[in-house]
């Protein structure tokens, strides 16, 4: 998996050096879904964490006894998963594939691991979770509104 000539032209992986992309390489493998299979669901372990190459990822809420509502669809380029860098290390929403979906995975211990020693990768992981955290919380919360409005009336 060559990140670096992935991320030409995208912002998510750009403040990371050569050696923390070549790091991300060394436990990166892409990965394929079908249009409606399920990626990770709510609760389980957070072991792996993902980018977008192709097709459309949403992140449902689940409620018993109603069918699970899309609170945010993600695309090309966007980071799938959140909840693998702090614990307790679970899913807080189900993703499934909206498409026929390639994505990258990562694997998250190792990941982990490593930013327990390189301060530089952990930090510059912390920023990206942050940011992508702040973008998604923004995002589930016009759609609440919009679906609590839609119900209303």
């Amino acid at each position: 998996m060559k990140l670096d000539t992935w991320r030409a032209g995208r912002d998510l992986l750009a403040d990371l050096s050569a050696n923390e992309i070549e790091f991300l390489e060394s436990v990166a493998s892409e990965v394929t879904f079908s249009k409606g299979a399920v990626i990770f669901e709510e609760d389980d372990v957070a072991d792996t964490f993902y980018i977008l190459q192709e097709g459309t990822v949403g992140l449902e809420l689940t409620t018993p006894g109603k069918p699970p509502v899309v609170i945010q669809t993600l695309g090309s380029g966007d980071l799938l998963g959140v909840s693998w860098a702090l614990p307790p290390y679970s899913w807080t929403w189900r993703a499934r594939s909206l498409t026929d979906t390639t994505l990258i995975a990562f694997d998250a211990v190792k990941v982990r691991e490593r930013c327990e020693v390189d301060f530089r990768l952990a930090h510059q992981i912390l920023r990206l979770i942050a940011r992508e955290a702040i973008r998604r919380l923004t995002g589930a919360r016009v759609r609440l509104l919009d679906l609590y409005h839609h119900e209303a009336r």
